[in-house]
């Protein structure tokens, strides 16, 4: 193919990738008109027809690619991804066996091959499949992150599920002040009640939750219950009458402090609190990538509450902040919510899209949340 023929067809693979799956096929079957017989072509038009839910002529275009190169297992391959994401979970393992056998180590045949069957299975997902999300395309991962969410959602509720995009918790070192000042008591639960009593609240919060072995001890809780409700007063007595600029740093220390206590409900005002603020001040462009943030969390305290509709109005809101990655997976929760399959997985696409998101270790965690 060369020319105008090749020309349409990158233009046709470029309209696919931004999801203008009409305006793709439009341009592949321009394609065909001239060059029918390149198999490829109907590859890509075979997606463009499914995205559109024609799954019946998308069948009927991958067939005619698979008898012109019938020795190739992209076509069987892409015959049961198609079928995956429309739900036909027998149709589509039978597919990609069909594809395994042609080509048996290929990794990507290997990883839907996988993720098929945990999908028909059930159970959680193997290791094997947590291994191949590390090394195949983001497309992939953006599957697999679907049936995990799938999963979580009506099992565990919105907050388990909104918690897979959250990367895995790292033990943070203690500043030096609390290493020097624990250096010099030998009881160190003796030393938090003491930074208590001065009433250093957060210093306390930090000594004990950075330490895992004092918080094993079951005296660890009730401390740091204690220390967060006494950072709360002082953050409460802090804000009356404060400058605006200081009031917008101590309602994120608020909301951090409310955040820790499960207070699910204060977190929402907290929020809510700070984003009036925000527009009141004219919506300032130096805060702008805070008030994305701030506006993605009240987003998913919806999806956590199943108010999907407004966790979407609410990700539209912070896009328009500022774009961020992350907004996309909070609405894929939502969408997925409202039954919108396809669109979820779309948006996990872009939330996984060119990010270092640690997808193998939520996938060992599995869907019984234990960490891996």
């Amino acid at each position: 193919m060369f020319g105008r023929t090749e020309r349409l067809f990158s233009r046709g693979q470029r309209a696919l990738a931004r999801r203008d799956f009409a305006g793709a096929e439009r341009l592949l079957r321009e394609v065909l008109t001239v060059a029918p017989g390149y198999a490829h072509v109907h590859l890509y038009l075979a997606h463009a027809l499914a995205e559109q839910e024609r799954l019946t002529e998308a069948e009927a275009e991958l067939s005619v690619a698979a008898k012109m190169l019938p020795a190739a297992f992209v076509f069987p391959l892409h015959h049961g991804i198609i079928a995956l994401d429309a739900g036909d979970l027998p149709h589509a393992r039978a597919a990609i066996v069909a594809a395994r056998r042609l080509a048996p180590d290929n990794l990507l045949v290997g990883g839907y091959l996988e993720l098929a069957t945990w999908m028909e299975e059930g159970g959680p997902p193997t290791e094997r499949l947590a291994r191949a999300v590390r090394d195949l395309p983001e497309s992939f991962g953006a599957r697999a992150l679907l049936r995990l969410a799938e999963t979580t959602l009506p099992t565990r509720g919105g907050r388990a599920a909104v918690s897979l995009l959250e990367p895995p918790l790292e033990a943070n070192g203690l500043p030096l002040s609390l290493w020097l000042g624990g250096l010099r008591h030998r009881d160190r639960f003796g030393y938090a009640e003491r930074l208590l009593a001065r009433a250093r609240f957060d210093e306390a919060v930090c000594y004990v939750a950075c330490q895992p072995s004092l918080m094993a001890d079951s005296r660890a809780p009730g401390l740091l219950e204690r220390a967060r409700r006494g950072a709360l007063r002082s953050l409460d007595d802090a804000l009356v009458g404060c400058a605006p600029a200081r009031r917008s740093t101590l309602l994120l220390h608020r909301y951090e402090v409310e955040n820790e206590l499960g207070d699910q409900d204060a977190v929402a005002r907290t929020l809510t609190e700070w984003r009036d603020a925000y527009t009141a001040a004219g919506a300032p462009a130096k805060q702008r990538p805070m008030a994305a943030a701030v506006i993605r969390r009240l987003a998913a305290l919806e999806v956590e509450r199943g108010r999907y509709e407004l966790a979407l109005e609410l990700c539209a809101a912070s896009r328009a902040a500022r774009p961020e990655r992350e907004t996309a997976g909070v609405e894929a929760l939502a969408r997925l919510g409202l039954g919108q399959r396809r669109a979820a997985r779309h948006a996990f696409e872009d939330f996984l899209e060119n990010a270092l998101f640690p997808l193998d270790i939520r996938l060992r965690e599995g869907v019984t949340g234990s960490p891996a």
